[in-house]
């Protein structure tokens, strides 16, 4: 008996040593290789203009652990409505680019968005005000500002100073009329015949809007003012013949080809005519001449941020501060021509010594900005202007609708 309970005992000793063997040597190899890391927090962003890769490249350095998906559009149009649809499929991005045109109260109203006060931290950047004020509904902030441009007039240099001895008077439409009209019919000098002609960029309800925009107006006033801008735009197309109908889609391509005179465009398209241009002739650019504008109505880009789990959130947060910190918007500012939205990074553009005349002079019109607030029906406003504005350049004697519900 004590033989039987001898062995078990021994039995037991031998196992127990060898538990202890395994988990000094095995246990230490453990240690020495390398622990799986952890899965990556993804962060899906949806954006419709140019050179997010720069942006997105400096993130990944900075967030390695972050793995960014974008996903990019050919226009905010095409954004917005699948924006729409995905949130409804409950298939939104954590971020999306959006611009002050249209669709901010239409997010606001889904119930996807976060407001811009739950995502920014404590000491948030100061922001533009009218930067600012074009994504605030109903007294919260629906998207955070990271740029924005002003439209603006480019024209070429040498056939109007030419043609006027100097340079050419471009602070109201009547000087521009009276410019290019010489242009076009030259005293007794061969000029180029798209020297005397202008064309206009795309965002047609854009700059129809801000060539009657008064902040504080509504009502009758502001539909007056309206009224007044279609019948300039009919003026310029078939009156005075200055503006060929139906072209504004190669509008910067005509301008930079030589085809026309003036093109009014926005402020960041610059980079892209400079490089292009490329020296092949001289131009300059002019502030949006004055019609029955009482401020520049700015267009701006910005993140909406929308809800999500708390990993993604945080990936989201952190790239909205990314490129609302000061070297960002610095960056946007030198490579695609977006004036930065904080004031702080702007106060120290301007007293740059380098800063060329033509960015500085885009710099000066910014006390002249205003903010437009944003309202649920702008992107149908926005769609029944370009119908107008469409039939007026077919039809001279196309009759203006009702201008209280244009953009």
């Amino acid at each position: 008996m004590k033989l039987r309970t001898w062995l078990v005992r021994l039995a037991l000793g031998c196992i127990a040593a060898g538990a202890l063997v395994y988990g000094l040597t095995h246990g230490k190899l453990s240690e020495d290789e390398p622990k799986p890391s952890a899965p990556p927090a993804s962060l899906s962003i949806w954006v419709y203009s140019k050179g997010w890769e720069d942006m997105v490249h400096a993130f990944g350095q900075r967030y390695p652990h972050i793995d960014v998906q974008i996903r990019s559009f050919r226009s905010y149009e095409q954004l917005y409505t699948e924006l729409l649809a995905s949130i409804s499929a409950g298939a939104a991005p954590q971020l999306a680019e959006i611009h002050s045109f249209y669709g901010v109260a239409q997010l606001a109203a889904t119930g996807a968005a976060m407001p811009a006060e739950d995502i920014l931290t404590a000491g948030n950047p100061t922001f533009l005000p009218a930067f600012s004020a074009a994504f605030r509904y109903r007294d919260e902030d629906w998207a955070v500002p990271f740029g924005g441009s002003v439209p603006v007039l480019y024209y070429r240099e040498e056939p109007f100073k030419r043609l006027a001895g100097r340079a050419p008077a471009l602070g109201t439409w009547e000087e521009v009329r009276q410019t290019l009209l010489l242009a076009k019919e030259p005293p007794g000098e061969e000029v180029s015949k798209g020297y005397g002609t202008m064309t206009v960029d795309k965002e047609l309800p854009w700059f129809l809007a801000s060539l009657s925009y008064a902040p504080k107006e509504t009502g009758g006033p502001a539909a007056e003012r309206t009224r007044s801008a279609l019948e300039l735009w009919r003026n310029l197309t078939h009156e005075s013949k200055l503006m060929n109908p139906l072209q504004h889609d190669r509008a910067a391509s005509d301008f930079i080809n030589g085809k026309a005179g003036m093109y009014v465009g926005s402020s960041d398209k610059l980079p892209t005519i400079e490089r292009y241009i490329g020296g092949k002739f001289s131009f300059d650019l002019a502030k949006l001449p004055t019609w029955k504008q009482e401020a520049l109505l700015p267009g701006v880009h910005g993140l909406a941020v929308l809800k999500s789990d708390p990993e993604r959130l945080k990936a989201a947060q952190s790239f909205v501060q990314e490129i609302t910190a000061p070297e960002a918007q610095s960056a946007l500012w030198n490579t695609v021509g977006l004036i930065p939205a904080r004031t702080d990074v702007l106060a120290k553009l301007e007293e740059e010594p380098a800063l060329s005349e033509r960015l500085r002079r885009i710099l000066s019109w910014i006390p002249s900005l205003a903010g437009r607030a944003p309202q649920y029906d702008d992107y149908e406003r926005w769609k029944r202007t370009e119908r107008m504005l469409e039939q007026i350049e077919l039809n001279p004697q196309e009759p203006v609708e009702d201008a209280r519900m244009l953009y």
